[in-house]
């Protein structure tokens, strides 16, 4: 069997896809119909196999080929079309529909488009249909679950770490604010702030245990007020300078690493710690067995940033002129703040106006949409190299891809009320985001920085596992409860939905699966996008993988087509639009068409989809 089903993966890997232009239907209700209904379209039932294919040929080779002028939907177009019309660089043509369908559902929701929904815009013929589909996943379900994740992976929310164990309680509570906070569509700037001055019970209080995430053990309290300005640095302004900052000088040790941090002392990013100075987190333990934890934070009025160490993960802290304790002050602008201040506080009101804050989600935002960030990595932002307006000297060079785009961008998110959705939508209907990723020319890496095709990236492993799920028709069931909850957990069904990269411990098949595609750890792991031969043995082999295939299950894509139909062609059809959400080409209807004759229905539909889950197609968006 497995022969088999390399042979067709090999014969269908060769062929690329095409787009099937199909008549408008009206009544959306019309679009919920079946593949034979589809064939009977395009062929009037009495052809050979030969007639079918010449037809869809046909109907290929007479649509436009879109080489037309690159219409501009907005600033982004502006400015990124503008700058490669002034440089001689044409940039690649749009995407086709069913390219950016399945795109703009990984994009935003994280799961693949299903079969109706991809033939539905196919046959869509309203000019506006792209802006259309936008509006309505921005905000649903899939898209609040995908967003969580993303920042849980921004803001480290895990149950143990090197530093600090949350315990599953205090991830559970994280994870529920970031949730809530997506789902009210709250301003980032307003969830900057509530992560940064929350008070209260980590269990009770999700917000507070962003800043229990910065607790640095085994040393003087200053590691800890130093580990919580690196995370306010990297996390919210993109700065990771500020870790080594926080160590030494940056004179000779980044001198040819990030120019404005060379220009720092170790004293000026003290400042930024010493908001952190009287921020208290009482450890409260709550159960023995199990052991289970949880902090009470709140905010002194009294404490300081005592220079007076000489062990810990840091060096020695010495006076500085006979002065042993730092005031707070914010080093990007050089802002303080009243000795009676509520520092946590004031560091809110400070760093959310600051400009690099907004900057900062910007470049993370338009990594995630664009692959390649305006700053990479997209957390080493060099304040001293973003502003056209005054560029650094020789031999730096300005840092971001298109600085003009990414200051509009900017000062447009901050115009707008740092609503989230609001900036994504902007991105994803832009002409710049829904270009090809196929180069029509010969492609240079020069071009890179001018975003002229659409770089294609790998999914993420939780956008896998769910588009694995979506296309075979068959859900599992993962149970997150767990002894000591503070309230019955109910089970969850995709991988989006977990709270945290080390989900789920109630099926290491899974787990492990998942695991093999670099999901990273939340702590010292990043995501990891790179391949490996473990994946593609996962993906032709894992038991999570081929129980979806070979499964009995009335409600798997394979049984359903089966049920629905004996028209090896709308078999065909059918698995292409579940799995690589397209209309199969004149040549991959012919391979697989060969298959399902030597296998049969049943065999050959399940090799097919085998097939179809091992392209490099399926793992990842183009």
């Amino acid at each position: 069997m497995k022969g088999v089903c390399l042979l067709v993966l090999l014969s269908v890997t060769a062929f690329a896809s095409s787009a099937v232009n199909c008549t408008y239907l009206q009544d959306p209700s019309e679009f919920q119909y079946s593949a034979q209904k589809h064939w009977r379209e395009v062929s009037d039932r009495t052809d050979t196999v030969e007639g079918v294919l010449k037809r869809v040929v046909a109907h290929n080779a007479a649509a436009p080929d879109g080489a037309k002028p690159m219409p501009r939907k907005n600033f982004i177009d502006e400015y990124i079309f503008g700058r490669m019309q002034r440089d001689g660089i044409t940039p690649a043509p749009l995407s086709d529909d069913q390219i950016f369908l399945r795109r703009v559902f990984l994009d935003l929701t994280g799961r693949i488009p299903s079969p109706d929904q991809v033939r539905a815009f196919a046959y869509d013929t309203n000019a506006e249909k792209r802006d259309i589909i936008v509006e309505a996943l921005i905000g649903n379900v899939e898209y609040i679950n995908k967003w969580t994740m993303f920042l849980g992976d921004l803001y480290k929310n895990n149950t143990t770490a090197t530093n600090v164990t949350r315990y599953f309680q205090g991830r559970d509570a994280f994870y529920a604010y970031l949730k809530g906070a997506l789902t009210q569509n709250k301003p980032y700037n307003q969830i900057a702030r509530e992560l940064i001055t929350a008070n209260g019970d980590t269990w009770a209080d999700g917000a507070a245990n962003w800043v229990v995430g910065g607790t640095v053990p085994m040393g003087p309290v200053q590691d800890t007020y130093d580990g919580q300005a690196v995370n306010a640095a990297q996390m919210f302004l993109g700065i990771n300078a500020a870790d080594c900052l926080l160590c030494h000088d940056g004179a000779r040790h980044l001198d040819n690493v990030n120019l404005w941090a060379a220009q720092q002392t170790r004293a000026n990013l003290w400042g930024l710690a010493a908001f952190f100075a009287r921020t208290r987190m009482a450890r409260q333990v709550e159960s023995q067995t199990p052991l289970y934890a949880k902090y009470i934070v709140s905010e002194a009025t009294t404490g300081d940033y005592q220079l007076n160490t000489t062990t810990g993960n840091r060096s020695a802290r010495s006076p500085l002129n006979r002065v042993s304790t730092v005031p707070p002050k914010y080093p990007f602008t050089g802002e303080q703040v009243a000795a009676n201040a509520n520092r946590r506080v004031a560091l809110a009101d400070i760093l959310t106006n600051d400009p690099q804050f907004a900057r900062a989600i910007v470049n993370y935002i338009w990594e995630k949409f664009m692959v390649v960030a305006f700053v990479s990595p997209s957390n080493g932002f060099d304040p001293a190299r973003l502003d056209p307006r005054n560029p650094p000297p020789a031999p730096w060079t300005l840092q971001p891809t298109n600085p003009e785009l990414l200051e509009a961008l900017t000062q447009w998110f901050r115009d707008n009320g740092y609503d989230l959705r609001r900036l994504m939508a902007l991105i994803v209907k832009s002409n710049a985001y829904q270009l090809s990723s196929e180069y029509p020319g010969t492609w240079k890496a020069e071009y890179v920085p001018y975003y002229a095709r659409k770089f294609a990236r790998r999914l993420d492993a939780e956008e896998i596992h769910d588009s694995i799920v979506k296309a075979a028709g068959v859900v599992p069931t993962y149970s997150l409860d767990y002894t000591g909850s503070l309230y019955p957990l109910p089970p969850v069904n995709w991988a989006m939905e977990l709270p945290d990269t080390v989900e789920p411990r109630s099926n290491g098949t899974t787990t492990q699966f998942l695991n093999s595609f670099g999901r990273g750890d939340r702590d010292q792991s990043r995501r990891d996008s790179s391949g490996s031969p473990l994946q593609a043995l996962n993906m032709m082999n894992n038991a999570f993988v081929m129980n979806r295939i070979h499964n009995a299950n009335a409600g798997s894509t394979v049984q359903q087509l089966l049920r629905q139909t004996t028209d090896p062609l709308a078999i065909i059809e059918g698995l292409y639009l579940a799995t690589l959400n397209h209309f199969p080409s004149a040549e991959e209807i012919s391979v697989a068409r060969d298959v399902m004759r030597r296998l049969g229905n049943q065999r050959g539909a399940e090799s097919l989809q085998w097939a179809l889950l091992n392209k490099l197609e399926f793992i990842h968006s183009y």
